[in-house]
C-alpha cells in the first residue's frame, strides 16, 4: 500500500511538472518576437524595393539609349546619303546652304545653332527635320501641306537641347552637319526609379552627294 501511495505521488508530481513545462509565452516574449519579425521584414522589404527600383531605372536608361541611338542613326543616314542638301534654318523660313569657314591661322568660325534642316533624300521628296521645341519631327514635302511626324515618343521621353550645326574647312569643301540633342525619361509621377539625368546624343555627318 505504501508503494501504491508513492506511485500516485510520483505520478501527480510528473503531471504537475508537465503542465509547468507546457505553459505559453508571456506578453513580453510575444512583443519581443513581434519586434524582431517587424525589423527583419522591414530590412527584407527595403532590399526588395531597392532592387526593383534599380532594375526599373536600368531599364528606363536602356530604353532612352536605344531610342536616342536609333533616331540619331536614322537621321544621320538620311542626311549622309541624301541626293541634295537644301540648307539649314533657324526659323524654318529662310534656309542657308553655305556654312561658315576659315583658313588657318585665323580663328575657327562661330557656328550657328540651327533648328531646321532640309534635304532631298533618294526618294525624291524634300524632307525637313525640325527640332525646334520639345519634340523632333520630320515633314515630307510632296505637294500637299506637310504633316510633321514625331520621331520620338513625347509621352515617354523628354526631348531637350536640340541643335544643328554646319561647318566647312573651305568654301568648296563638303559641309559637315552636326546633330546634338538630349533625351531623358518623362516622369510625371516623380518616381525615383523613373528619374535619371538626360543623356546627350551627338554626331557629325558628311553629305556624300554634295553638289554631285
Amino acid at each position: 500500500m505504501f508503494f501504491q501511495f508513492r506511485s500516485k505521488t510520483i505520478t501527480m508530481i510528473s503531471i504537475f511538472n508537465s503542465k509547468n513545462n507546457q505553459r505559453g509565452f508571456t506578453l513580453v516574449e510575444l512583443l519581443a518576437s513581434i519586434i524582431v519579425l517587424v525589423a527583419v521584414g522591414s530590412v527584407i522589404a527595403g532590399i526588395i524595393t531597392s532592387s526593383l527600383r534599380g532594375t526599373n531605372k536600368t531599364t528606363a536608361i536602356e530604353n532612352i539609349r536605344q531610342n536616342g541611338n536609333y533616331t540619331l542613326a536614322q537621321m544621320s543616314k538620311n542626311i549622309e546619303y541624301s541626293q541634295a542638301f537644301n540648307g539649314l534654318s533657324v526659323d524654318g523660313v529662310t534656309y542657308v546652304t553655305s556654312c561658315p569657314f576659315s583658313t588657318a591661322p585665323t580663328p575657327a568660325p562661330t557656328t550657328t545653332p540651327y533648328k531646321f534642316i532640309k534635304i532631298t533624300p533618294l526618294s525624291g521628296s524634300p524632307t525637313i527635320y525640325n527640332c525646334d521645341g520639345s519634340i523632333l519631327t520630320v515633314s515630307v514635302l510632296n505637294g500637299a501641306t506637310p504633316t510633321p511626324a514625331p520621331l520620338i515618343d513625347n509621352n515617354s521621353f523628354s526631348f531637350t537641347n536640340c541643335s544643328l550645326s554646319c561647318t566647312q574647312t573651305s568654301s568648296t569643301d563638303i559641309p559637315i552637319i552636326g546633330i546634338s540633342f538630349s533625351l531623358g525619361p518623362k516622369n510625371p509621377n516623380g518616381l525615383v526609379e523613373n528619374s535619371s539625368p538626360p543623356i546627350l546624343f551627338q554626331t557629325s555627318v558628311t553629305i556624300r552627294n554634295f553638289k554631285k
